[in-house]
């Protein structure tokens, strides 16, 4: 659905569905957030109780979106918040940017969000507002008129 998404935002959401069903040509530009403890969707890959797959390790994956939108292969890193690392892939085809946040010791948790019961889901970072980043992304990434 290229031609209709202009982008993405994901949080905690490592995708268990291979690359290679994505068949569309046009590149979608991504940002995620994932919390390094968060054990519903490990932030190193593995599995959980959330699904007998394993998922992917989030660089890896994130790494592997960046190749597939044809960015610049060596991302650049910042901190973002004592608790927050910010890396992205730029110079991608047609302007298909990847960006992950890593929250160091966020949970599956929605960062800015309210907070969940923690021993269930883990610290919610209050660091960043996942919504708000995520809807200035999709405002630098409009769907272009056909």
């Amino acid at each position: 659905m290229s031609d209709r998404i202009a982008a993405v935002g994901m949080v905690a959401a490592a995708q268990l569905l291979p690359f290679s069903w994505c068949t569309d040509a046009r590149p979608v530009p991504m940002i995620a957030f994932h919390g390094t403890a968060d054990r519903a969707v490990p932030y190193n890959g593995g599995t959980s109780w959330v699904a007998p797959d394993s998922f992917p390790n989030v660089l890896t994956w994130t790494r592997n979106w960046a190749r597939r939108n044809g960015c610049a292969p060596n991302p650049s890193d910042a901190a973002v918040a004592e608790d927050v690392t910010r890396r992205a892939y730029t110079d991608c085809a047609r302007n298909a940017d990847v960006v992950l946040y890593t929250i160091h010791g966020g949970g599956h948790t929605w960062p800015g969000g309210k907070p969940l019961p923690e021993w269930f889901v883990g610290t919610t970072s209050r660091s960043i507002d996942a919504t708000s980043r995520m809807w200035e992304f999709f405002r630098e990434h409009p769907l272009a008129s056909r």
